[in-house]
């Protein structure tokens, strides 16, 4: 990077981009630049491990999610591309898709105040009914690339960590040009959430086969995706993740979830109650903070931390 600044990558991935879906979700993963090759290494190993053999064309056996889940073999009369995965038993790709979770869970950093962290953003179908799909999704890349910006703000004022994010998407031909816009806007000037301060550039674009970081991207939104499906929830995959979303202070900041019975406090999955739980603890302080000030008996701030 330049000026000899160290680098955070943000690799970005979506779901429920097609219509009638549920949720619009954005799934990322932050790592640092020391870190990344390790990861893609160990991922390639693990699909080689699983397949017991180097195959030439390795950047294709792709980990994406909903592929391994579903990769069917072609009709007979039908032409057209084939899945690599289609010709593997179904039982060896999903325990390549649950290992790939559990790899990405279970990777040792190299320097462990900088070690991966996960982001996702989960708008609900009917958040904000007077908003449309676009209006969604820009919310959706603003609120994410805050959260990672509040990540590298901190790192180099608390940590004394200085580094420079940059961010890389999954290609998105229709969308490439309004979230480079839209960030360079953000970058200009705060937007809805607030200003990004610490981006190297806009993001840039790739394809998924051009490096797992990506494919883990894409794990995170998938997981994220099926957590929330209305009437058929499958938390499986996110649970193994929750811990890795960015957290501060024991606070979850790295995963939200956007719906109308969030206001309400009827939302119980994890990030509602997480958010709920420090915006009460706030809430709580500030008015022991108040009433210390004014002079009124309470017990200490500490021990009031202590009761929670």
């Amino acid at each position: 990077m330049s000026e000899g600044i160290p680098c955070i990558y943000l690799f970005v991935d979506e779901s429920g981009t097609h219509g009638g879906s549920h949720a619009f979700v954005l799934g990322g993963l932050a790592i640092h630049e020391d870190d990344a090759s390790r990861l893609q290494q160990a991922l390639d190993t693990l699909v080689i491990d699983h397949l017991d053999r180097v195959p030439p064309n390795l950047d294709e056996y792709e980990l994406h999610a909903a592929e391994l889940r579903n990769a069917k073999k072609p009709a007979a009369n039908k032409q057209g591309p084939v899945s690599v995965w289609a010709r593997v038993p179904r039982q060896t790709r999903l325990a390549i898709l649950e290992d790939a979770y559990k790899k990405v869970a279970s990777f040792q950093c190299t320097n462990r105040k900088l070690p991966p962290a996960l982001f996702g953003v989960v708008v609900d179908a009917h958040f904000r009914s007077d908003w449309d799909a676009i209006e969604k999704e820009q919310f959706a890349y603003e609120v994410l690339l805050n959260k990672f910006d509040v990540m590298l703000k901190t790192l180099r004022t608390r940590e004394e960590l200085p580094n420079r994010g940059l961010v890389i998407h999954d290609r998105r031909v229709i969308a490439e040009r309004d979230i480079q816009t839209w960030t360079s806007e953000w970058r200009a000037t705060a937007g809805k959430v607030g200003q990004l301060r610490n981006l190297a550039d806009v993001p840039l674009f790739s394809d998924s086969r051009a490096t797992r970081l990506l494919q883990v991207a894409d794990l995170v939104s998938y997981a994220l995706f099926r957590r929330y499906r209305p009437g058929a929830e499958d938390g499986a995959y996110f649970d193994i993740l929750w811990p890795l979303f960015h957290a501060d202070g024991g606070a979850i900041h790295g995963c939200v979830h956007y719906s109308p019975s969030y206001g309400q406090g009827s939302c119980s999955c994890e990030p509602c109650s997480a958010r709920l739980a420090t915006e009460s603890r706030q809430l709580f302080l500030r008015k022991a903070r108040i009433s210390n000030a004014q002079g009124d008996q309470l017990p200490p701030v500490g021990v009031l931390d202590q009761s929670e």
